[in-house]
C-alpha cells in the first residue's frame, strides 16, 4: 500500500509539472485573434481598428445565419428520423436550408470585400484569394476559421 501511495503521489507531481510547463509556454505564446491578420497582412493600427469595427458589426449577422442554419439542420434531422427524406416538409426545409446557406455565403463575401477595402491593394488581393475559397468549401457545420 505504501508503494501505491508513493506511485500515486509521483503521478500527481508529474501531472502538475506538465500542466505548469504547458501553461507557462502556451500562455507566453498566446495571441489574440487580431495578431495573425495584423502580421500576415501588414495592417497598421488604423486599418486594424477599422477591420475590428467591421468584424464587430458583422457578428450579429453571422450569429443570425448560424442560428438559422442550425435550426434548419435540426428540422432536417428530425424530419429524416420521423419519415425519411421523401416528405414534402423535408424537401421544403432542405430548400430553406440551401437558401440560408446562400444568404450566409453572400453576406460573408460582402464582409470579406469590405475588410479587403481597408487593406493595401496587394494585401487585399492576397486576403481575398485566401478567404473567398473558404466560403465555397464551407459545410456550415460551425464557424469558419481564418487561419
Amino acid at each position: 500500500m505504501h508503494r501505491l501511495a508513493r506511485f500515486a503521489l509521483l503521478v500527481v507531481v508529474v501531472a502538475a509539472c506538465a500542466y505548469g510547463v504547458t501553461s507557462y509556454y502556451t500562455g507566453r505564446r498566446s495571441e489574440d485573434q487580431w495578431t495573425w491578420p495584423r502580421l500576415e497582412f501588414h495592417l497598421n493600427t488604423a486599418q486594424l481598428t477599422r477591420i475590428h469595427a467591421l468584424h464587430a458589426a458583422f457578428q450579429p449577422v453571422c450569429a443570425d445565419h448560424c442560428n438559422r442554419v442550425a435550426a434548419a439542420q435540426l428540422r432536417l434531422t428530425a424530419l429524416e428520423q420521423a419519415g425519411g427524406k421523401s416528405s414534402p416538409e423535408y424537401a421544403a426545409t432542405a430548400v430553406e436550408w440551401d437558401a440560408i446557406k446562400r444568404e450566409c455565403n453572400a453576406a460573408t463575401l460582402r464582409h470579406l470585400q469590405a475588410v479587403a477595402q481597408v487593406m493595401d491593394p496587394d494585401q487585399a488581393r492576397r486576403y481575398l484569394a485566401m478567404m473567398v475559397p473558404r466560403i465555397a468549401r464551407s459545410d456550415h457545420q460551425g464557424p469558419r476559421g481564418v487561419r
